[in-house]
């Protein structure tokens, strides 16, 4: 029996009564109504795509399509499986609690793939403490499990796991010497959110230091190819120009400085207009992306001080290293996706789920990283919970009386308990990302102490 206090041999018995549990509870959860605005119109795009052929759904201005072209391609098998368990509800745009089990399908199947990756990382990587199942399902079922991973997914039914997978897929191709790979999964992660943009510095550098810039061209063309694919039922068709017009005017909507999300801009100011000069000529979105790029700087020096002293004077482009000595890498990951939420305008209450799988990963390395870990999981699902339409106007409105904040989307102020909430989760929130760059920081040095050792044994030889 290990420190945990379960005999490792039953815990493959377990499993299986683990994830039936698990399924039962995405079941119930998926049923629910999750939060209808975008339900609904995830459901109208799933049945124009399936009905009317997926090139159609930037025509009508009535589906508001405002994501890339793959969202609408996932949705449309999801129509023709409601037309064909309801024909006459489909073809009269009906609902039902069925279609909104269905249509939450694309992101429940991308969770069990991320933890399926998970375990495979936790594994072969060997972030997780010595042991099968502390290395393997215990990762992946963390993750199936986690409240703001089943709130998001599987309650409101949001597609954040989708881009998410391709980008941490693509960063682990690449770190495998398989770029050009890599460089498709994250040309579909781009295609599907543009939240998986901010990604690419990281993806190309990790690039460049492990497989060099001639597989970093290569990798682009297959990114080519692979966004290609993905256009070519609106250039066959000649709408082309329609899809690039509306991904770029869609680019500019919600232009506020948080929209629900809590993070900086929420204790500085939220929902007020970004691109409005702050400070100078400095907008709140420009002054956003300078903070950003800077802890990006510092999460890609870190990791490339690792690289270069490890290295010796071996050459850029040497290949991968060996399964354990890629950690800096996903702590990189983990910090892109985080200070973007932090630092970022324009970001929902839902934006923060890209970090969730790199610290759950990264949880694995100690008590303090576990703890961070549960601690930004709570602050995630506390930031959507306390926005949600059903629970808000149930419960959260009710309390404390109307506060002096009036919440343009909701056209009501928000309850002094929803404020006060918001308020103290988001300092919660910067506090977090602290101990995050504290802890990345401190793991990163010491990693390049030791790296430098290496080094150093590598040039006397």
């Amino acid at each position: 029996m290990d420190r945990i206090g379960v005999p490792p041999e039953r815990r493959p018995r377990a499993l299986p009564w683990i994830l039936l549990a698990l399924l039962l509870l995405r079941w119930y959860l998926a049923t629910l109504p999750g939060y209808p605005p975008d339900l609904t119109t995830y459901k109208r795009w799933a049945l124009t795509a399936a009905l009317e052929g997926v090139h159609t759904i930037y025509d009508d201005p009535q589906t508001t399509y405002d994501y890339p072209p793959l969202y609408g391609l996932l949705l449309t098998p999801v129509g023709h499986l409601y037309h064909a368990i309801a024909p006459q509800a489909a073809e009269s745009r009906g609902d039902s609690a069925t279609f909104s089990i269905l249509v939450k399908l694309p992101p429940q199947i991308f969770d069990l793939l991320t933890a399926l990756l998970l375990a495979t990382l936790a594994f072969r990587k060997k972030l997780w403490p010595p042991g099968r199942a502390r290395r393997g399902w215990l990762p992946a079922l963390l993750y199936l499990a986690f409240p703001a991973v089943l709130f998001d997914t599987t309650y409101w039914g949001q597609p954040d796991s989708i881009h998410t997978l391709f980008v941490l897929l693509a960063l682990t191709l690449i770190l495998r010497g398989r770029p050009e790979w890599g460089w498709a999964a994250a040309a579909w992660a781009c295609l599907m959110k543009p939240l998986a943009l901010p990604f690419l510095p990281l993806l190309a550098v990790a690039t460049i230091v492990r497989s060099g810039w001639v597989r970093l061209c290569s990798g682009g063309l297959a990114a080519g190819a692979a966004g290609l694919l993905v256009f070519v039922p609106f250039l066959v068709t000649g709408r082309g120009a329609l899809v690039f017009e509306r991904l770029i005017s869609d680019a500019t909507l919600m232009p506020y400085t948080s929209v629900n999300s809590h993070n900086l801009w929420w204790l500085i100011g939220s929902w007020r207009n970004a691109s409005v000069p702050w400070i100078g000529p400095l907008t709140p979105t420009l002054f956003g992306l300078i903070l950003f790029g800077l802890a990006y700087l510092g999460a890609l020096g870190l990791a490339l001080q690792i690289e270069w002293k490890r290295a010796g004077r071996a050459p850029i482009g040497r290949g991968a290293h060996p399964l354990g000595e890629q950690m800096h890498w996903y702590i990189a990951f983990t910090a892109v996706a985080f200070s973007f939420f932090l630092f970022s305008t324009h970001m929902h209450e839902n934006h923060l789920f890209a970090a969730l799988p790199g610290l759950i990963l990264l949880a694995g390395l100690g008590k303090r990283w576990a703890w961070l870990c549960a601690l930004v999981g709570f602050s995630a699902l506390v930031n959507m919970a306390i926005h949600d339409l059903h629970l808000a106007h149930a419960l959260w409105m009710r309390i404390g009386g109307p506060s002096a904040f009036y919440h343009p989307d909701l056209a009501r102020p928000l309850s002094r308990f929803e404020l006060w909430t918001a308020n103290l989760n988001a300092a919660l929130l910067v506090l977090l990302f602290g101990a995050f760059v504290a802890l990345a920081a401190r793991r990163l040095l010491r990693d390049a102490r030791g790296a430098l050792r290496l080094g150093d044994r590598l040039e006397t030889q």
